[in-house]
């Protein structure tokens, strides 16, 4: 958030609940294990990479070379922005808002204690930082969220006065308190919880809070003086998951749903074509959201613009598809970032520092908060490689200290380096709801190539890339055909408006793996509006030789989400899948 007015919120009931939208289940994901580290005391120390992606690309680079830009940079951001604060408690910590008037936004404490986490292991002094920051905002609490709801004090105050004291008359921010919920259960699992703060404990009491105070029954936000307006940048997605797997409180799966829900919308409708979305989106409780008309969030005429709130998204949206897999979120993301790369014809130089919905650029200039966050979503598809190298570039040539821009670009090029890590989830991914593993047949005669004629997909025979797929990671395209590498992966593209209730479809493909293995599973699913699988069918080939591989369904009523995929769990063979075809029978 830019120096902008922060217009407080008095308590107002929540909205009935609104039907939950079709969630495209993501893979499954598998508990976090217990890392390997070599730093004592740090579990997760920066540049390990305990946790592995599930999906999506990185940056034609060196995790060498791309470390070495982000501890220089950290290095740089602590040196300029990292003041004490013992004006407040002793041994506290401040990130140094832009306008000296003010010692920091709460926004500002999240980023800190965010990047504080990550780079453990690197910096000895990381925990110190961590704790004065923790103990700056559990010593400014949203006072006056407090005289309406006794867990305010979990909440932040979310403006301090360059002395200490408030500025934010005692209201909270809900993206700072969100950042700072997840930096704390990062530091459970990173320091543990026996020390002189439980971190566990504090995550729990703030998520508790965000729940009481900011988020309505439907699992829409309301950080806004009114319960039904929001901000797009509030849906962190990521966040939102660690939160459930931390409660178990099912709140945070409907926020899952129900931003989905906006963003799709807020692309469909609004920005046709484009893929853009507001800062600010208004009458979320109704059938038909739409971008703010202005001066009800942060109070000026841009908050139904692509603007200094939403700059931020492709960053958070991308950070949660790399570890979940979730393919609704690479689509949200993807769409933005086809847009940047369309528009500016791939040069960093030619993005502007905001857009209409429409595409209209409304101001000239870089910043890191805009190009930061690009470079983090291009991310998502192998379609971008040669634009995520651009991106990665022009940041790691254009570093900055300033407020706002240097903590949106180092922790996006975290997450582009491979350096993101989350309590919610591995990382890495277990088959599609597999079928048990057929005994080994004998070697099969190998299968002529299947007619492709009338597919339905894009590009089917992985001629030249995998465009067209949501890669769910290790996947390339090579030798004219699919090559899943060692480690977990495969691909996935969305069918369900491809396909017609009642009429009958096969899917058909080859495949085979490179030496004995468990295999590569072809599969096939629709789910309905609730989530429950329509169609569940996949074909697990174990075989060196070329296989083919026929799935035969009819398409049901009701279809809201449903993909065709490959998969491969992690072993030591390569799968290799040509020709796959989704044709009407």
């Amino acid at each position: 958030m830019k120096a902008v007015k922060r217009v407080t919120r008095t308590p107002s009931p929540a909205p009935a609940p609104a039907p939950a939208v079709a969630p495209a289940p993501a893979p499954t994901t598998a508990p976090a294990p217990a890392p390997a580290s070599t730093v004592p005391g740090v579990a997760y120390p920066f540049g390990a990479r305990l946790v592995k992606y599930a999906a999506g690309i990185k940056p034609t680079q060196t995790n060498a070379a791309m470390d070495a830009v982000l501890t220089k940079q950290y290095d740089a951001w602590k040196a300029a922005r990292v003041i004490p604060a013992t004006s407040i408690v002793a041994g506290g910590y401040a990130v140094q808002f832009s306008n000296s008037t003010y010692m920091m936004v709460s926004e500002g404490a999240g980023y800190g204690m965010l990047l504080a986490v990550l780079f453990a292991g690197y910096d000895a002094n990381a925990r110190t930082l961590f704790d004065g920051l923790l103990a700056v905002v559990r010593a400014r609490p949203a006072y006056a969220v407090a005289q309406y709801d006794p867990n305010g004090k979990y909440l932040h105050d979310w403006r301090l006065n360059a002395n200490g004291t408030s500025a934010g008359d005692g209201w909270n921010a809900m993206d700072g308190d969100l950042d700072i919920a997840m930096a704390l259960l990062m530091a459970d699992k990173q320091w543990g919880s026996t020390g002189k703060w439980n971190y566990l404990q504090e995550a729990k009491n703030t998520i508790a809070a965000l729940k009481s105070w900011n988020m309505n029954a439907d699992g829409s936000t309301k950080g806004l003086p009114s319960a039904v307006n929001n901000r797009t940048s509030d849906y962190m997605i990521g966040h939102f998951r660690a939160f459930k797997a931390a409660t178990g409180d099912a709140i945070w799966d409907l926020a899952v749903t129900k931003a989905y829900s906006l963003l799709d919308r807020m692309q469909t409708v609004y920005s046709p074509g484009v893929g853009l979305m507001p800062d600010f989106v208004i009458n979320t409780n109704t059938p038909t959201p739409s971008p703010s008309t202005g001066y009800i969030g942060d109070g000026n005429d841009k908050e139904g613009y692509f603007w200094w709130n939403a700059c931020r998204n492709p960053w958070r949206f991308s950070s949660d598809f790399l570890l979940s897999g979730d393919t609704r979120f690479s689509l949200v993301t993807g769409r933005m970032i086809d847009f940047f790369k369309a528009k500016s014809g791939g040069d960093p130089y030619k993005i502007g520092t905001g857009y209409a919905l429409d595409g209209t650029q409304l101001t000239g200039g870089n910043s890191a908060a805009y190009h930061g966050p690009i470079c983090a979503g291009a991310c998502v598809d192998a379609r971008f490689q040669g634009f995520l190298d651009t991106m990665w570039n022009w940041n790691a040539t254009h570093l900055t200290t300033g407020y706002y821009d240097s903590e949106i670009q180092l922790l996006s090029l975290a997450v582009a380096s491979g350096n993101w890590w989350s309590t919610a989830t591995a990382g890495s991914v277990t088959a599609p709801a597999p079928a048990p593993a057929p005994a080994p047949a004998p070697a099969p005669t190998p299968a002529p190539a299947p007619s492709t004629s009338g597919n339905i997909l894009n590009n089917g025979d992985f001629g030249t890339d995998i465009s067209g797929w949501n890669n769910w990671g290790n996947s390339v395209a090579a030798s004219g055909m699919l090559q899943v590498g060692m480690g977990a992966g495969g691909v996935a593209q969305d069918i369900y408006t491809k396909v017609t209730a009642g009429k009958n479809y096969k899917v058909t493909a080859q495949a085979s793996i490179t030496a004995a293995g468990e295999g590569v599973y072809i599969g096939v699913k629709l789910m309905d509006g609730a989530g429950n699988l329509l169609v569940n069918q996949l074909q697990l080939v174990n075989s060196v030789t070329r296989t083919g591989v026929t799935l035969n369904f009819t398409a049901p009523q009701g279809v809201a989400s449903g993909y065709v995929y490959v998969w491969k769990n992690a072993d030591t063979v390569i799968g290799l899948v040509d020709n796959f075809a989704l044709t009407a029978a």
